[in-house]
């Protein structure tokens, strides 16, 4: 049995071998003093063939691969970083909204995002007219044009009056919303989030008579329905969150329910964000808040001011507690005695960012920083695929809350010739924060989809929403095909240009 097994095995590796096979086991040299001898002489001659084959194999095939560092560079990023605050207030009166988005956005080149105020104070008794409701949609139409991201909050005071500007009733308020429906549908693709519920002082959901269990989650409900799945929403307070999403049981809405802040680090309570008498059974402590706040904010957005310069909001504190509540975005001009102290301040921890100000480093951290942290490639014996893996790490202050969409690139450059491939990575599982887990992503190419070249290695990351490539936190430069991860070359099969 054994003799008969290792004869099928050495023939189907090579058409020579049966013929040394059987002049081996002839009867000539089935001597019995000679048997061990021969036999020997012929593994040794099996293994040498074995190991010829592997070699001529595995030389059909060059690989090698980037290895990667990172930087301190600034990332342009969507959905997150310092932001300007854009007003408008809506009239039936003609405007030039192109003129005053296109004055706001050149003024403001360094963002990325941009949260847009709309006052509907002049409509409070009464529904939108078809006049507001146009200059509503123009408005839209020109930020849109820009290639800012949006949070967008509806609101009728402007002067913590909010208990004389809103309408007399809930309703007026709930018919509103339902005007606004076609518009913030047609322009989702442009919207982050929707911070409040309409009302409030400046927004911001305090100093209302809307207040109540009742009437918060109504709102919400309400605001839910008109908009789209894709759009995150985003009330001011933990206890908020709890109240409307029914401690988390209306699973629909919390999975779209972030936070808005702005009174972050103000205050042992963030001036008023936590433990208020009046937040009854969802009152905690700053510490259970914060805890809260990094559970989750590892799904939904996080954001708002730094506010009042005090011990909390100190450089190191601070990042400690941004971290924490994963938050993405800050008002780039309030409060600028906190940004200023955060700008004298120096960082110390060993590595890329050592000696750095601290403004400059908040603002490196704010939202996702992801960054490639391996990469390996290679192709086994006698496979005809190569196998490719990449490993992520996010070192930002907050998760990526948009899957992006990756694509692996083998770009052959002499004959302008090239195959992508897309890659399930699953970077929203990076919380960033206080997290240092990886994501490995794996690929494997069949080589006969690749001709005869030398092929560069690419890989892109796209946002969804936006369609712009999420830049990366590596040394590497962001190239017209991605960032380069390595090198391939294929030395047999046709050429490109022969097929």
């Amino acid at each position: 049995m054994r003799t008969r097994f290792l004869s099928a095995t050495i023939s189907s590796r090579s058409p020579i071998l049966p013929t040394i096979w059987r002049l081996t086991m002839s009867r000539r040299y089935r001597r019995p003093r000679r048997a061990g001898t021969y036999a020997m002489l012929l593994a040794g001659l099996m293994i040498f063939l074995f190991a010829c084959g592997v070699w001529m194999e595995l030389s059909k095939v060059n690989i090698t691969t980037e290895t990667f560092r990172e930087s301190a560079r600034q990332l342009s990023n969507p959905n997150q970083g310092f932001y300007k605050i854009y007003g408008f207030t809506i009239s039936d009166g003609e405007e030039d909204y192109w003129a005053q988005v296109e004055g706001l956005y050149q003024n403001d080149p360094d963002t990325t995002i941009a949260l847009v105020e709309i006052n509907l104070q002049n409509y409070r008794e009464g529904e939108i007219s078809q006049a507001g409701l146009k200059n509503i949609e123009a408005l839209f139409r020109a930020l849109k044009g820009g290639e800012k991201r949006l949070i967008v909050r509806f609101l009728y005071d402007l002067e913590g009056k909010s208990l004389i500007h809103e309408p007399r009733n809930l309703e007026i308020i709930l018919k509103h919303m339902e005007q606004l429906e076609e518009i913030l549908q047609g322009y989702k693709d442009c919207i982050f989030t929707m911070q409040g519920l309409f009302v409030g002082n400046w927004g911001e959901m305090h100093g209302t008579k809307y207040d109540s269990d009742e009437d918060l989650r109504a709102l919400a409900q309400k605001l839910a329905s008109i908009t789209d799945e894709s759009t995150y929403l985003a009330v001011r307070t933990p206890a908020q969150w709890r109240v409307v999403t029914l401690r988390g049981e209306d699973q629909a809405l919390a999975a779209r329910l972030g936070l808005f802040n702005d009174g972050i680090l103000g205050s042992e309570n963030d001036l008023g964000t936590y433990d208020l008498e009046e937040q009854g059974e969802e009152r905690r402590r700053r510490s259970q808040e914060l805890a809260f706040q990094e559970e989750i904010c590892a799904s939904v957005p996080n954001g708002g001011e730094v506010v009042v310069e005090n011990p909390y909001n100190d450089f190191e504190n601070a990042v400690k507690d941004l971290a924490t509540m994963h938050v993405s975005y800050l008002n780039q001009d309030y409060d600028q005695e906190v940004l200023d102290k955060w700008a004298r301040a120096t960082v110390a921890e060993k590595g890329c960012f050592q000696g750095m100000d601290g403004l400059n480093y908040i603002q490196r951290h704010l939202g996702c920083r992801l960054l490639i942290q391996n990469v390996s490639a290679g192709k086994k014996a006698f496979q005809n695929w190569v196998s490719l893996s990449v490993s992520f790490q996010n070192v930002g202050f907050a998760p990526i809350y948009a899957e992006p969409r990756a694509t692996v690139t083998f770009w052959d450059e002499a004959a302008r010739y090239g195959k992508s491939y897309p890659l399930d990575c699953n970077l929203r599982a990076l919380t960033g924060g206080h997290a240092a887990g990886k994501s490995t992503a794996q690929l494997e190419i069949p080589l006969e989809d690749l001709p005869r070249g030398n092929y560069t290695i690419y890989l892109s990351l796209m946002d969804p929403s936006s369609e712009t490539p999420i830049q990366l936190a590596n040394t590497q430069d962001l190239g017209n095909y991605g960032y380069r991860l390595g090198s391939v070359e294929i030395k047999y099969g046709p050429k490109a240009y022969e097929e």
